[in-house]
Order: structure tokens, then C-alpha cells, then sequence
């Protein structure tokens, strides 16, 4: 069955990178970033653009879904704020898919979360904002949690994808 390798985390916390690591490592995967798919001036979430970016994220992972060459498809999506309500709506979308849902909650200390985030040349205000919204909104998150603290982004995708082979954190119900 095709599955859906969903990796969701704090802002800076590493998700592209491993995702681009994991399609490295899995073959026929694709990786479906949410990012080119609210690309827009000026970037707004409100009534309007949400159902927009919502099926533009959903229609990418369907597709990659109905492909026969591709088995698993990455997602990584940080749900802060409004975010939550285009998670949500993708959700439901994909639960009508025939497909496993596999999902992990990437976390690291908040050391490391800064060091990631100076490495990637983030503005003062923008690792404050994600160190004082994003990581909080993690807090009730249920999905299986890998501390990837201490790992390089090689390390953590090997991991997860171990994990993912390993049957157990498979959901057939999204």
C-alpha cells in the first residue's frame, strides 16, 4: 500500500533537509514541500488563501499518490498558527486516499534548534519568533517523537526510514 511519510516540528528545526535526505535514501519516493505551494506577495493566511494552498498541497500529494512508480510520499508541514486550519483541511483530502499515514514529531533541544537555524542564516527575529511561537505548538502533538538532537540530517533519515519499514508506527486512519 502506498504510504504517506508525514514529518512535522518546529520551525528550524531541520524537516526540508531531512526530507530531501529521505528521497536520497527511499527509493520511489517524492517529497511534496509545502512551501512552493503558498508562494505568494504578499504571503497571507485568511479565508481566502487557505483553501487555495490547502488544495494545492493536497492535489500534489494525491497525485504523487496515484503514480505507480512512487511509493511513499514525504511531507513535511509545521503547523503554527492558521497553518493548522490548511493541515487540517489536507487531511481530510488524503484520508480518502487509499494509503498508510505515517507520521513523526522531529524535536531537538533548543540549542540545537538555534544552531539550525543560524546555520541557515535566519534573522534574529525570525529565530525568536519560532523559538517563542512555533516549538510550543508541538506541545500536544501525539505522534511518534524522534529527538534528533544529536543527529545529522543522513542519520535522522535513516532512522525514520527504519522506522518506517518497521510496521509499527503505520496508520491506516488519519
Amino acid at each position: 500500500m502506498k504510504e504517506i511519510l508525514f514529518l512535522c516540528g518546529p520551525n528550524g528545526i531541520g524537516k526540508t533537509t531531512i526530507c530531501n535526505e529521505i528521497i536520497k535514501q527511499l527509493p520511489n519516493s517524492a517529497y511534496v514541500d509545502s512551501d512552493s505551494c503558498r508562494m505568494m506577495n504578499p504571503f497571507i493566511l485568511n479565508d481566502d488563501t487557505i483553501p487555495t494552498i490547502s488544495k494545492n498541497i493536497s492535489d500534489l500529494l494525491i497525485n504523487y499518490l496515484k503514480c505507480s512508480t512512487i511509493n511513499t510520499v514525504v511531507f513535511s508541514y509545521g503547523f503554527h498558527g492558521r497553518r493548522k486550519e490548511v493541515f487540517q483541511n489536507v487531511l481530510m483530502e488524503i484520508s480518502k486516499e487509499e494509503c498508510n499515514f505515517i507520521p513523526f514529531l522531529l524535536w531537538c533541544s533548543e540549542e540545537e534548534n538555534i544552531n539550525r537555524m543560524n546555520i541557515d542564516n535566519r534573522s534574529y527575529d525570525r529565530i525568536q519568533r519560532a523559538l517563542n511561537e512555533s516549538r510550543k505548538d508541538f506541545d500536544d502533538v501525539i505522534y511518534p517523537k524522534i529527538d534528533i538532537t544529536n543527529l545529522s540530517a543522513y542519520e535522522a533519515a535513516k532512522t525514520i526510514i527504519t522506522k518506517t519499514k518497521s510496521g509499527v508506527y503505520q496508520k491506516k486512519n488519519i
